[in-house]
């Protein structure tokens, strides 16, 4: 039975089962800040769980793409080293939100596996939570109990997929692949660490949501979240001796065996594991808008193809290689995820990129290596010194252990982990609600905020919680619906006024948790926090003109987003947006240059459309219908089936959870303030619209009369005047500079006559000194080269001022410099006045601040040099 069957029969069983089929949420978690990735199948569903409000459905199944690398859940150092582990795969599973219950759910996966699967039942164990008696009893009915293992919290309590959320005891399904692939230990059974016992399924009963603190609360909906890996149950049902001997893998094996020129043996399976199962996550991240960078997700992704590329060097593969897998992973995977066939190129550009750096870093790691390892006093590596190699310069782990033991030198791995365990903290999701709260009242439970604010942007509400933030000075309320809209999707929370009985509040900012839950963050106006009362009715005000700029800026992006793939053949991706009331700025990935006539042909298109005065519709609806009409999907943004599209006129639809005007034509005007290059591939436009794009144009207006009236001229004839003036003073430049040669001509002839007499090591030196205040360094370049063209064994020192500056020139004739070097006269001299300056031995130049002992230098300038050969000597 091949993966797609597999998939295709899950999804059918419980279907059949009143199940909904919900498809495949993104890598990116949507509007959850305590998660790096999706890392399992639950986390859609996280709210359903957790809240009293309705939801679509109780039941559900899906196959959800998954990624566990980077955060507490990474398993990216087990792959290669085990026949099961991967950072990206897919998770089926089935869902109960306050439906069915451990029961149910036992006896149906029993089903499936025995029955759909035909796995023989002789060959499965379980395990339970050895506190769960519930579970113990269901399996009693089905299995003996000799097959039936207890185990402790660290194995079957599952959860919360990141910090809070709902989490509960499990029980797994194990197959016992035989006494052949046992350890020596008789007692052998599921839980032990040998490759005997394969878990390939695991039921979970949320029965508890946790918080901030560690504490479990009873979950609003009860219920079940199943998760059985694909790869896992792929394997089981081909006979394979590993899930990389399965369908999903064995192209990618080939294709890697045709591209090195070895075979997939015992002695290459490490290296070829890890840059398989590599791929997947490569291409999946970049196909979901991930790209690489220096921080958070993107620096996950860096790490991985880095990771990729490295093994393929041990394998003898010292040029770009990865690109040529991401034909065969689109081939396995088009099917169920057609989207990847349409990012093909750009995944194979990011993916060449990237390798492409990675080669210049591997030529320099042996000389960082070698640069570092020179200021240690012994032959161990500090950690920190470890982990700077790996965190700044990309260099991997298996690198650095082989330089190391190539030089006799042992790292300190236990210190480094230290410090990667710090970062990958670090690198996990900065969240608002990470910051001390203290609580002044708070209704417990709290439920998910109602939120009314694409209707209305003044309700009556009760306040349920206030709490304050000492380190920002700053409060919180929570209402129990609020039309301020929450900072997500890029755009930035409402701002406005809550009214109390004896007080008002000023919401400065407007943020959302992981449950739904809205703060409303701000300052007291009026009255106190002691004049607020529990469950007080107060009367919540969004700002309008801060909500209709935001408006009027996200509708922008999207017009921007429909020009960018109009004008680019579709080839432009968005990467990222910022949408706030000032301003909005728009991330995109697009191969080739572009130029400022593209710009502006952008802005043009853009301001055309706003001016034509085309609706934008809202519109709910299931996501499979929204991608059937053409919307663009950039993440898959819902609560569970449904998503919110925003559609501008007949021509361009994107998913969008975000604030928007009612017609194109409120934006106003769009004035594209700067375009920017942010790295190979990613370009950003920033822009303004409505009364900050007036302001910008009145400013230039202002500037370009100012200028007119001080060329006492017309806007229009500006630059005829301007180019005029440039042309004057070309001509003026040139006099001056006929002037100043035949001046340097003129000049050292006298200073010849000033020159003074210094023996310096036995040498007749002659010191020729000159002040010419306004000549420039050039200027006083030329005049130096004359005099010393007619003065032998000379040293000419000259100086000026320039824009309140003192500068000096010095130069020595090629048998002075032999005994005294310019460069120790200049500065020598620009210390005496305030500055530096430096240069070779028959020419320096340097400049300092204090211009008024410009007179005692020169005239003691003999003097100075004589110092200066003493001291050198």
């Amino acid at each position: 039975m091949n993966s797609s069957q597999i998939r295709k029969k899950y999804l059918e069983f419980f279907e059949k089962k009143n199940h909904t089929i919900v498809p495949s949420s993104s890598l990116i978690p949507f509007d959850d800040p305590s998660l790096l990735f999706t890392s399992a199948g639950m986390v859609q569903f996280k709210k359903f769980w957790a809240t009293e409000t309705p939801i679509p459905y109780t039941r559900a199944t899906s196959c959800q793409k998954c990624l566990r690398a980077g955060g507490k859940d990474s398993d990216l150092e087990k792959i290669g080293l085990s026949g099961r582990h991967h950072t990206f795969f897919e998770m089926l599973g089935n869902f109960s939100f306050g439906d069915y219950f451990k029961e149910e759910a036992i006896n149906w996966a029993w089903e499936f596996v025995t029955c759909e699967m035909k796995i023989d039942p002789q060959k499965l164990w379980v395990s339970y939570y050895s506190e769960d008696h519930e579970t113990i009893n269901i399996w009693k009915k089905i299995l003996p109990e000799n097959r039936i293992i207890p185990l402790g919290k660290k194995d079957n309590f599952w959860g919360p997929a990141g910090d809070t959320g709902p989490c509960g005891p499990c029980t797994e399904i194990y197959i016992d692949s035989g006494i052949d692939s046992s350890c020596s230990n008789p007692d052998c059974k599921p839980g032990c660490d040998c490759n005997r016992f394969l878990e390939f399924w695991n039921l979970v009963f949320p029965q508890y949501n946790q918080q901030a603190d560690g504490t479990l609360l009873p979950l609003k909906r009860r219920g079940v979240d199943t998760g059985m890996g694909l790869e896992r149950i792929a394997r089981i049902m081909q006979g394979a001796g590993s899930n990389y001997e399965t369908d999903l893998f064995i192209p990618l094996i080939r294709k890697l065996e045709e591209i090195s020129g070895l075979k997939y043996t015992e002695k290459t399976m490490k290296e070829f594991r890890i840059i398989v199962d590599h791929i997947r996550a490569t291409v999946f991240l970049i196909g979901d808008g991930v790209y690489p960078d220096n921080e958070g997700r993107g620096y996950v992704l860096r790490r991985i193809i880095r990771r990729a590329f490295f093994q393929g060097t041990k394998i003898e593969i010292n040029q770009p290689f990865l690109l040529r897998l991401v034909s065969p992973v689109v081939s396995i995977f088009h099917d169920v995820y057609p989207n990847l066939e349409k990012t093909k190129e750009e995944i194979e550009s990011v993916i060449l990129e990237e390798e492409k750096k990675f080669i210049d870093l591997l030529a320099s790691a042996k000389k960082i290596f070698s640069t570092d390892i020179e200021k240690l006093k012994n032959n161990i590596i500090p950690g920190e010194m470890l982990f700077r190699w790996y965190d700044t310069y990309g260099i991997p782990r298996d690198l650095i252990a082989e330089l190391a033991e190539e030089k006799g030198f042992e790292p300190d791995w236990q210190e480094f982990e230290k410090h990667l365990k710090q970062q990958q903290q670090q690198a996990r999701q900065k969240s608002i609600f990470e910051q001390r709260r203290e609580p002044i009242f708070e209704m417990s439970p709290l439920n998910e905020t109602i939120f009314t604010g694409y209707s209305n942007t003044e309700e009556q509400s009760n306040i349920i919680a206030l709490y304050h933030l000492p380190d920002r000075k700053m409060w919180e309320i929570v209402l129990d619906k609020s039309p301020f809209y929450p900072e997500k999707g890029g755009q930035v929370g409402d701002r406005g006024i809550i009214s109390g009985k004896n007080w008002s509040f000023e919401v400065i900012d407007s943020q959302i948790d992981p449950r739904g839950i809205i703060y409303h963050i701000g300052r007291f106006i009026s009255g106190t926090f002691q004049d607020v009362e529990e469950s007080e009715k107060v009367v919540a005000r969004v700002s309008m003109e801060h909500r209709l700029d935001v408006c009027a800026n996200h509708t922008a992006t999207h017009i921007i987003h429909y020009c960018l793939r109009k004008i680019s053949d579709n080839r432009a991706k968005q990467a990222g947006s910022y949408v706030g009331p000032e301003r909005l700025r728009f991330d995109f990935i697009y191969p080739l240059p572009v130029n400022q006539d593209i710009v502006s042909l952008i802005e043009s298109e853009v301001n055309r459309i706003i001016l034509e005065n085309h609706p934008v519709k809202v519109e709910e609806m299931t996501y499979q219908k929204a991608i059937e009409k053409g919307a663009i999907a950039l993440f898959t943004e819902k609560y569970g089936e449904k998503v919110r599209v925003i559609s501008i006129g007949d021509f361009h639809s994107e998913l969008c959870g975000g604030t928007h005007v009612r017609r194109t034509s409120e934006i106003g005007i769009l004035k594209i303030l700067s375009f920017s290059s942010i790295g190979e591939n990613l370009k950003r436009i920033e822009a303004v619209t409505r009364q900050h794009a007036y302001h910008w144009f009145k400013q230039k207006i202002e500037i370009l009369q100012q200028a007119t009236a001080q060329l006492k001229t017309t806007p229009e004839n500006l630059l005829f005047s301007i180019n005029k003036m440039k042309k004057q003073i070309q001509e003026l430049e040139n006099k001056i500079n006929t002037l100043m040669e035949k001046a340097s001509m003129d000049i050292p002839s006298t200073l010849k006559k000033n020159k003074k007499e210094i023996s310096v090591k036995n040498k007749n030196v002659s010191v020729v000194t000159g002040r010419f205040d306004g000549l420039s360094f050039e200027q006083l370049g030329k005049i130096a080269d004359g005099a010393a063209s007619e003065i032998t064994n000379a040293i000419i020192l000259l100086t000026s001022v320039v824009n309140g500056r003192a500068i000096v020139l010095c130069k020595i004739t090629p048998d002075v410099s032999k005994i005294i070097q310019a460069s120790h006269v200049v500065k020598h001299i620009t210390k005496i006045l305030g500055g530096s300056g430096g240069g070779k031995a028959e020419f320096a130049q340097g400049s300092g601040k204090e211009i008024e002992k410009i007179d005692e230098v020169i005239s003691n300038a003999h003097n100075i040099i004589k110092e200066i050969s003493e001291q050198l000597n």
